[in-house]
């Protein structure tokens, strides 16, 4: 999969900019503040639907632009071009075109573009809340299969409605039965997000853990292990049913549902130490790239094309040793990778663009 062209109008920084990029290294380079990350952010938008960086769609509109915001992004796979427009208006409302034909869920823009993202941020994923782990099985697994997403979209639904259940009838004699109307359907929601997830960290240990040798110079085996309350994987729709049911008592004294996908986490470990809690920050940081550039791998597998990797100023938070081991990893994959600087050392092709008063210039 390539990114062949991104259009950009009153978008963040940008006031009207149209930029041509290759297949394979792409370096972005310019000052602190200059764009390089509301570029890389265009992209991310155009395949996942959201900013990386801003919560909400009217932050995306350049200050002092009256008509709103235009994101386009075309990509190149094996088989088929296509095109992803995404208008913001100046009230904050999305319209999301793919192929110029106006999708009305946003589950349709899944797969359509596919990157793979990490940022200095990124680091909140091994050493932060399981949130922040779970959110990273959930994009890329929903990048992957529209079900996942809707699953997803619809267990997150129907557990609202749970939690709103069991505050507006807690102590009430009839709340059991309140419960029995979403329950059905979260517990088979739940349990194929649980079955998927733990699949596809199955899939992608012994991808990581490779790759993080080679990061790690051999020094490190690195661990992932799905963590969740429903222990027997025979049958997690049953397991789960009963842990529902056990946890009753204490979800109404709660007033919040206890069990479930939306509980789980995962375990990131390197030679028998648990990074969440024991690792230095260079561990953390190495574990998160294995995981990014082991997650390239387990997506081709599954789909038969290779996500965009886009790479937001990273390189000042490896050694050189690390920064090679990176650049020997992506190789064959269209790459962003956004810096002050680049040193050439690092690869013979590569195309160049350096940011200059909010505009985009291609020097190499």
């Amino acid at each position: 999969m390539i990114v062949t062209e991104v259009r950009l109008t009153d978008f963040l920084s940008y006031t009207a900019e149209a930029v041509r990029f290759s297949g394979g290294l792409n370096v972005v380079t310019g000052a602190n503040a200059s764009g390089k990350t509301n570029l890389i952010d265009s992209i991310y938008y155009a395949a996942i639907g959201r900013s990386s960086r801003h919560s909400k769609d009217k932050d995306l509109i350049r200050w002092g632009a009256e008509t709103g915001a235009m994101v386009t992004v075309k990509v190149q796979k094996r088989f088929s071009t296509h095109t992803v427009d995404i208008y913001v208006d100046p009230q904050g409302k999305k319209r999301v075109l793919v192929d110029g034909i106006p999708i009305s869920r946003i589950g349709e823009l899944m797969g359509v573009v596919s990157v793979v993202f990490f940022s200095p941020e990124e680091i909140k994923l091994v050493k932060e809340s399981p949130a922040d782990r779970r959110r990273f099985l959930d994009i890329s697994l929903s990048q992957q299969s529209k079900t996942y997403f809707y699953t997803l979209s619809k267990y997150n639904k129907l557990l609202q409605q749970r939690n709103k259940i069991l505050k507006s009838y807690k102590g009430r004699p009839n709340l059991k039965d309140m419960l029995k109307i979403v329950d059905g359907e979260m517990i088979r929601a739940g349990a194929y997000l649980i079955a998927e997830r733990a699949k596809f960290l199955e899939s992608l240990d012994p991808l990581a853990a490779e790759e993080h040798l080679k990061l790690t110079g051999g020094k490190e085996a690195l661990k992932l292990t799905y963590e969740t309350e429903t222990v027997d994987f025979g049958d997690i729709k049953e397991s789960l049913a009963k842990l529902t049911e056990q946890a009753f008592h204490n979800d109404e004294r709660l007033e919040y549902t206890t069990i479930g996908p939306h509980r789980d986490d995962i375990k990131i470990s390197a030679s028998g130490v648990d990074l969440r809690r024991f690792g230095s920050q260079g561990q953390q940081r190495s574990a998160v790239l294995s995981l990014k550039l082991a997650e390239i791998r387990a997506f081709y597998n599954r789909t038969g094309e290779t996500p965009v990797l886009l790479l937001d100023d990273v390189l000042s938070e490896l050694d050189a040793d690390r920064q090679s081991a990176l650049f020997d990893a992506v190789g064959g994959m269209q790459t962003f990778v956004t810096c002050t600087e680049f040193h050439d050392r690092f690869s013979d092709r590569f195309a160049l663009y350096e940011i200059v008063d909010r505009k985009v210039l291609k020097r190499i």
